[in-house]
């Protein structure tokens, strides 16, 4: 898997026309790290082909994994690449975006935790991503 992180921010439209080529993008406080994201997205694959996803789309599906909210609407409100600063992106082909490229927005941040509203920290470390995003996936 390819993951990159990128500064600057995608419209809607291009995040769609992006999702339908396999590049997925998202706004870079929703990923708590470069294995919280291929977590997310293996586990959207795998939702997908056992018929447990949420979304009727891909990139929806992971936006609900990487918050870790059911409703479709607050995910997009925390992930969506369209507000935000910095994005981070995945894909399984090489891909590059037309942005100065970050991959600082891949790692590991407390203002990450603060912007999912993940207030229980035991350790405050990317874990924590895995354990909001697992809450989720209890109440499939």
């Amino acid at each position: 898997m390819i993951v990159k992180g990128y500064r600057g921010n995608v419209c809607a439209k291009k995040s769609q026309e992006l999702a339908s080529r396999g590049i997925y993008v998202f706004n870079y406080l929703c990923v708590g790290c470069r294995e919280h994201i291929e977590w997310a997205y293996n586990k959207m694959l795998e939702n997908f082909s056992k018929g447990k996803n949420i979304a009727n789309k891909e990139h929806l599906e992971m936006m609900l994994i990487l918050s870790g909210r059911r409703q479709i609407k607050d995910a997009i409100a925390l992930c969506s690449s369209e507000a935000s600063e910095n994005i981070v992106a995945i894909s399984t082909d090489e891909f590059e975006l037309a942005f100065p490229r970050n991959d600082k927005m891949i790692e590991f941040d407390e203002k990450k935790l603060k912007h999912l509203k993940i207030t229980q920290w035991r350790n405050k470390n990317c874990e924590m991503f895995f354990e909001n995003s697992a809450m989720l996936e209890l109440e499939r």
